[in-house]
C-alpha cells in the first residue's frame, strides 16, 4: 500500500509540472483546451459536482494592458522610440572590471 501511495503522489507532482510547462510554452492551446474541458463539464445535464467544477475550471477573460504595457496585441499602440543615445538613460552606470593580482 506504502509504494502505490508513493506513486500516486509522484504521478500527481509530474501532472501538475507538465501542467505548468505547458501553460508557459503553449499558452493559447491550453487557454483553448481548458475552456473545451470546462464547457464540457457545465452542460445543464451534468452533476451539481461536476458543474461546479467546469465553472471553477473556466478561463478568466483576457484584458489588454494598455497602451504602454508593450503587449501591441491591438496593433493600435504607439511602439516606444528606441534611442541608443546614452544621454536619454542618466541613471545608467558603466560597469568597471579590476583584476585581483
Amino acid at each position: 500500500m506504502n509504494d502505490y501511495l508513493q506513486q500516486g503522489i509522484i504521478g500527481i507532482i509530474v501532472l501538475a509540472s507538465l501542467i505548468s510547462v505547458v501553460k508557459r510554452l503553449m499558452p493559447k492551446w491550453s487557454r483553448k483546451q481548458q475552456l473545451a474541458l470546462a464547457q464540457w463539464l457545465n452542460k445543464p445535464q451534468r452533476q451539481r459536482v461536476l458543474k461546479a467544477t467546469g465553472s471553477f475550471l473556466m478561463p478568466k477573460t483576457e484584458s489588454g494592458g494598455g497602451c504602454g504595457s508593450g503587449c501591441n496585441t491591438c496593433s493600435t499602440c504607439e511602439t516606444p522610440s528606441e534611442s541608443s543615445d546614452s544621454s536619454s538613460a542618466p541613471n545608467e552606470k558603466p560597469l568597471h572590471f579590476h583584476r585581483n593580482p
